[in-house]
């Protein structure tokens, strides 16, 4: 069987499995892009550069906040049927700043995991 990847140049819509989501008449989709295993390790060597030589696990802490928002902004296109409140929110940074730990954890896993990507697109 031949494995076949996303191109990580392509906006893919995934619908998070969070809270229910996916069951929703109306969810929730975050556009974002694939993050291969190539792209995961030039974030990591971006936290390794940051913290070498840091000592203070508050700021190591903080360092290693700072690459994973960036990932997630560089990756994430837009979100769809996401409030604040009345307000939609479609940006990936205040969707970041906003929502749920769980929810944005489980939007970084799907965006480096192909079967997870895979599992949160919307079924025809």
């Amino acid at each position: 069987m031949a494995i076949i990847s996303f191109d990580p140049h392509r906006v893919v819509d995934y619908i998070p499995e969070y809270n229910g989501n996916r069951e929703s008449d109306n969810p929730c989709v975050v556009r974002l892009r694939f993050v291969p295993y190539a792209r995961v390790q030039h974030y990591s060597r971006i936290l390794a550069g940051r913290t070498s030589g840091v000592s203070d696990p508050l700021r190591i802490t903080e360092i290693t906040q700072e690459v994973q928002k960036r990932q997630f902004v560089e990756n994430v296109e837009e979100i769809l049927n996401y409030y604040v409140g009345e307000r939609e929110v479609r940006d990936p940074e205040e969707f970041y700043e906003t929502a749920d730990t769980d929810l944005v954890v489980e939007i970084i896993k799907a965006m480096e995991s192909h079967a997870r990507l895979t599992e949160g697109q919307r079924k025809n």
